[in-house]
């Protein structure tokens, strides 16, 4: 990035004012957890002008950096990409399209710039990052804002990156400027305002076209490295320093940190730092009703485990043909399909059993088979019984019912409970079952 004449010299009367103030500034404190088992590091630098300095810097230290960051994390991997800004923008009727500039290549200088380019996907060959930063030249910019946020956009979507499942993802940017934005104060505290409005234009996003869907809107990609669990840490390179408590406030917004690069300090010693703090970083809380999956990604949180009782509910009107089984699921109503399987006669004992091993025939179910769906809350099984179990119930004026229920949640597995139950013929009126009515003599 290079700063135009008119905007250094007013660069130069804020410094005047808000130097003590920034220098002074330190990294928050926030919450740390444990190193997590799995870390992967993006590297992102700034590649334009104003940044060679930090490009030769970064270059004959990362590979020190990295192999201290290796001794303090248990599995980490590193990757490398590079951000400056737009080469052409589509400014598509935009009012005030013509006061935001998108650098110098967006005026035929011909460099060829991307706004982000993916040199190293994550990887754990230190040796292929620092090859691929060896590549890297500061070049271009003209203007002030980059493309700060496509560049982020990107790191934390782009599928090409290679994030690996579960692993704590990492973004570290090296960088003196602002992302382009139509209100970068928005969430900023006024006492830390630049200027007011601060608009550095809209980011046209992938298409290079202001005012389609994918325009970026910084404030809303801040929220979806924080859905996402990805907290940014920002080197602000010999950046303005009227800028550092911006990145301050977005970093921490992440669960990030951000370190102003004045000379006391190596880089390397700061990309330690960040990325030690960035990997052990209490991420900020997901939004109400949404929690933190295995990917550390803000989701709805999964069903409670399926659980389930039986209660019985057993008729013996009109013949005891109908047993009724009242079933209550759990609130969270993921069952949707369940059935009852033919049952065994009665309870079985150790002689049935052994007849059973000796050959005897096997004894006929007692209640007919049945299958239903299910909805969430209590459930009415309508169970019948089979001919032969109203036979026997109608011989010895009782009988002895197992029911095993079955039920499979939606993406779970088969669950199994056996209720053991007796059914009796009620008494008839006027004598018991069983008794003999005395007659008198016939007339």
């Amino acid at each position: 990035m290079s700063f135009s004449i008119a905007a250094r010299r007013h660069c130069a009367a804020a410094t005047l004012l808000l130097a003590i103030a920034v220098l002074a500034s330190v990294v928050p404190g926030r919450a740390s957890a444990a190193a997590p088992a799995h870390t992967d590091v993006m590297f992102v630098f700034d590649t334009t002008g104003s940044m060679s300095s930090a490009l030769s810097e970064a270059k004959a230290e990362i590979q020190e950096a990295m192999a201290q960051i290796g001794t303090s994390l248990p599995d980490v991997q590193f990757g490398l990409s590079e951000v400056s800004d737009y080469s052409s923008v589509n400014f598509n009727g935009y009012p005030e399209g013509s006061e935001f500039e998108f650098g110098e290549d967006l005026y035929d200088i011909g460099n060829g710039s991307q706004p982000w380019t993916l040199d190293v996907p994550i990887t754990p060959n230190q040796s292929a990052i620092s090859a691929g930063l060896l590549n890297l030249f500061a070049t271009g910019g003209g203007d002030g804002p980059e493309a700060y946020g496509r560049a982020l956009y990107e790191t934390d979507s782009n599928p090409a990156v290679g994030w690996r499942p579960g692993a704590r993802g990492v973004i570290v940017v090296v960088a003196d400027n602002v992302p382009h934005d139509t209100d970068l104060n928005d969430g900023i505290p006024s006492s830390d305002w630049y200027v007011s409005p601060f608009n550095t234009g809209p980011d046209p996003g992938p298409d290079s076209t202001i005012g389609t869907s994918d325009d970026i809107d910084w404030q809303s990609l801040l929220q979806k490295l924080i859905l996402d669990g990805r907290p940014l840490e920002f080197v602000d390179y010999h950046g303005f320093e009227a800028y550092f408590p911006y990145w301050q406030n977005w970093a921490g917004r992440t669960g990030g940190s951000a370190l102003y690069s004045d000379g006391g300090k190596s880089l390397a010693s700061q990309l330690v730092e960040l990325v030690k703090a960035g990997a052990s970083a209490a991420l900020p809380p997901c939004p109400v009703g949404q929690v933190r999956d295995s990917n550390e990604h803000c989701a709805p949180p999964p069903p409670p485990p399926n659980t389930f009782t039986v209660e019985p509910r057993i008729s013996c009107s009109k013949g005891c043909h109908v047993v009724f089984v009242k079933i209550t699921f759990d609130s969270a109503g993921n069952v949707v399909a369940e059935s009852v399987l033919e049952e065994e006669a009665g309870s079985s004992t150790v002689a049935e059993s052994s007849k059973a091993k000796k050959g005897h025939k096997k004894t006929k179910p007692l209640i007919k088979r049945l299958s239903q769906l299910v909805v969430a809350g209590p459930n009415t099984l309508k169970l019948k019984l089979t001919p032969t179990a109203l036979k026997s119930l109608k011989k010895k004026g009782k009988l002895n019912l197992k029911v095993r229920i079955d039920f499979t949640p939606t993406g779970g597995a088969l669950k199994s409970e056996t209720q053991t139950f007796k059914v009796k013929l009620p008494p008839k009126h006027g004598k018991k079952h069983g008794s003999k009515k005395e007659h008198g003599p016939k007339k």
